[in-house]
């Protein structure tokens, strides 16, 4: 096999270099010699995974280059100076893995699912993507294509188009650079080479992997990801709010009400998952009402009304709001109903309402990295963080610590910032901001 002839450079490597090392229940947490950061899970089972996760998404994003980061997620596994793109895809195949890629407001991250003897074959084809890209016109020009189809479809879907502007709105540039290139963005090839460069550097990324033994995960990250110095400095968040009104031919209408949220893994953050809990408005059985404050309300408007809180952290900032999905005529109640009940909570939640949030937050922070891609750019992003891992452990605890005080203080200080209003369907119908009391 192709990894076979890889195995004797995995075993002659310099031992790790540990520059910080964190083990919390069989993660580590570690520098290499290169100035790269290595991140491990250790799994059981014969298959593993591997993923470099690279600090800046979409955020780093400048004004005179917006969506240029959607077009570098998708050059990932194209031709580079020691595999052109049908080798890249060929031995992969080979070798039973899978090759995928994806891009958050935060990070961009390539990642690789396989057989753990093939680790090496995979660590070398994911260098190559940040180290050795050559970004050819011909190819541009396939990932533009790929790339506009992907934002059409993306963008096509009310849910997805409402929660994107609601960013833009509330945060203007770095957290408000939508994930999806517009069709007004005038990308070029020089671009996004221009972008690669900016992001792959040494101190930029992570080498994450489950599955592998760190000390062989940290001979790999010294042997193939050789990258020059630097580290992104970006800007630090700042809120605004607003309103974005969106004309849209439809017979629904799509509502986002929203308030400064708080960084992830903070201890505002926390108490802020509890409050999206209790609000809820989630489906959990098919063909049933959704659970939650929000669910009860959407019960009293015409079937196929949604109503339902959502929760985003950042590094350093967070959107706390409420989504609404109704009939036209009905969406302007459902809203103004929705702001009633973040209101009301403000004031206090019932024991019982309070023990479900609390349940269902502390199941959502165990389930929410069920998935190894999930784990690996969790682990990825948060060694890029803060050079440490927050455990679903520490997270559960973190829940635990809340109380209805706590809740009843988040809620009163997201009403107090600024709101984010995103109105998408028959404008002529849907509410403007200042007609929802808050």
């Amino acid at each position: 096999m192709l990894a076979a002839s890889r195995k004797a450079i995995i075993s002659t490597a310099s031992k790790a270099t540990y520059a910080t090392a964190t083990t919390t229940h069989g993660l580590q947490l570690t520098t290499a010699s290169n100035g790269v950061k290595v991140a491990s899970s250790q799994e059981p089972g014969q298959t593993a995974s591997l993923a470099v996760v690279v600090n800046g998404g979409s955020r780093a994003e400048s004004a005179t280059n917006a969506g240029v980061a959607h077009f570098l997620k998708n050059y990932g596994f194209k031709n580079n100076a020691n595999r052109t793109a049908f080798r890249v895809t060929r031995e992969a195949e080979l070798a039973g893995g899978v090759l995928s890629s994806n891009l958050t407001h935060e990070s961009l991250v390539y990642s690789a699912e396989l057989l753990k003897e093939d680790a090496e074959l995979f660590a070398e084809i994911l260098s190559d993507v940040v180290s050795t890209q050559k970004f050819q016109q011909h190819e541009f020009y396939d990932v533009a294509q790929q790339t506009a189809t992907e934002s059409s479809n993306a963008l096509a879907c009310a849910e997805i188009n409402a929660i994107e502007t609601a960013h833009q709105v509330a945060f203007r540039t770095g957290l408000g650079n939508s994930i999806f290139a517009k069709p007004s963005a005038r990308i070029s090839n020089d671009a996004v080479k221009a972008y690669a460069q900016q992001l792959f550097t040494q101190e930029n990324i992570t080498l994450v992997g489950t599955g592998i033994e760190h000390e062989q995960l940290q001979s790999l990250a010294e042997t193939y990801f050789n990258l020059p110095a630097g580290n992104l400095n970006l800007t630090g968040s700042k809120y605004f709010g607003g309103e974005s009104r969106i004309e849209s031919v439809s017979t629904k209408g799509e509502y986002v009400l929203a308030f400064e949220g708080a960084a992830a893994d903070s201890a505002e953050f926390a108490a802020l998952q509890v409050l999206r809990h209790a609000l809820g408005g989630d489906v959990h059985v098919k063909h049933t009402e959704g659970s939650g404050i929000l669910a009860q309300t959407a019960a009293k408007f015409a079937q196929g009304t949604e109503i339902k809180a959502f929760n985003i952290g950042y590094s350093d900032a967070g959107l706390f709001g409420v989504q609404v999905s109704a009939a036209t005529a009905d969406t302007g109640a459902a809203v103004s109903a929705a702001a009633e009940q973040l209101k009301a909570v403000a004031s206090g939640l019932s024991a019982e309402d309070f023990s479900r949030a609390v349940t269902q937050a502390k199941f959502a922070a165990t389930a929410g990295f069920e998935t190894r891609l999930d784990r690996l750019q969790t682990l990825g992003v948060q060694a890029l963080r803060a050079g440490k891992y927050t455990s679903t452990a520490e997270s559960v605890a973190a829940i635990e610590k809340v109380t209805t005080a706590d809740i009843a203080q988040v809620a009163e200080k997201l009403l107090k910032s600024k709101a984010t209003t995103v109105a998408l369907g028959d404008l002529n119908i849907l509410p403007y901001a200042d007609s929802v009391s808050l």
